[in-house]
């Protein structure tokens, strides 16, 4: 008898785990589809919800935070969304000045054969919602004046991986961008791993250091560029780049 009931006991709790799940999921989906329909709103053009963040759980109850692409540039960024639908806070306008930075850089570290990803913003005063919609990388730099230029880039592994070729693509970024200063945060990637890891670090609205924790990696090191040169010298960088000893800083 009292394996019977074990029984039917253990099989309602399944049955309401289920429709458990199917609730959230629906209540997911419901949320999705009112941050992208007010995004749209707000700026026109389609946007797709990668992720949830903060489901209305602050203290206050107050907003639901999600990881935001919009199809046509396939910028990723964070935005926020009140209980009644409205858009509380993103950093649509700013991510799109970084997407121009990024751009830029891929450009300069691939015509010296080093292929990458990278995730870059500007460093300063300004909040990101300061930012007007279509601001070029050259104004927000006139306008704002950041103090600096930080981020991440993962590197695929190749004997093209030079010391020399990384800081005069780092270093031609710089002159570009009226030589202020820039520091990255540089993860190598062995090369089967690298479409994966690149595709995936590129759904990011946010990067650190923990998102690596679990993914196969050469090395990684911070480096400083400015006007005058890099922060590491070529031979180290030469070793660092090809999965030499981990430089953390």
């Amino acid at each position: 008898m009292f394996k019977k009931l074990g029984r039917k006991v253990g099989v309602i709790l399944i049955i309401m785990s289920i429709l458990l799940l199917m609730g959230c999921r629906y209540l997911d989906k419901y949320t999705a589809e009112r941050i992208e329909k007010a995004l749209t709103e707000k700026y026109g053009g389609t946007f797709e919800v990668l992720a949830l963040g903060n489901r209305y759980g602050t203290m206050t109850n107050d907003y639901v935070q999600a990881d935001v692409k919009a199809v046509d540039s396939d910028v990723v960024f964070s935005a926020k969304m009140s209980p009644k639908g409205e858009i509380l806070a993103d950093n649509y306008a700013g991510t799109l000045v970084s997407k121009q930075l990024e751009e830029m850089l891929n450009s300069k570290l691939e015509s010296e054969g080093i292929t990458v990803k990278s995730f870059m913003t500007g460093f300063g005063n300004v909040d990101a919602g300061e930012i007007e919609i279509g601001t070029s990388l050259d104004d927000y730099i006139a306008k704002n004046k950041p103090e600096f230029f930080g981020g991440y880039i993962v590197v695929k592994e190749s004997p093209n991986n030079t010391g020399a070729a990384l800081t005069k693509a780092l270093q031609d970024t710089v002159h570009a961008v009226q030589n202020i200063e820039i520091s990255i945060n540089v993860w190598v990637i062995p090369k089967e791993n690298f479409d994966k890891i690149a595709t995936d670090f590129s759904q990011l609205s946010d990067v650190d250091n923990s998102w690596f924790d679990d993914k196969d990696t050469l090395s990684n090191f911070l480096v400083f560029v400015n006007s005058k040169g890099a922060d590491i010298d070529e031979n180290e960088l030469n070793q660092l780049l090809q999965g030499g000893d981990k430089k953390f800083q």
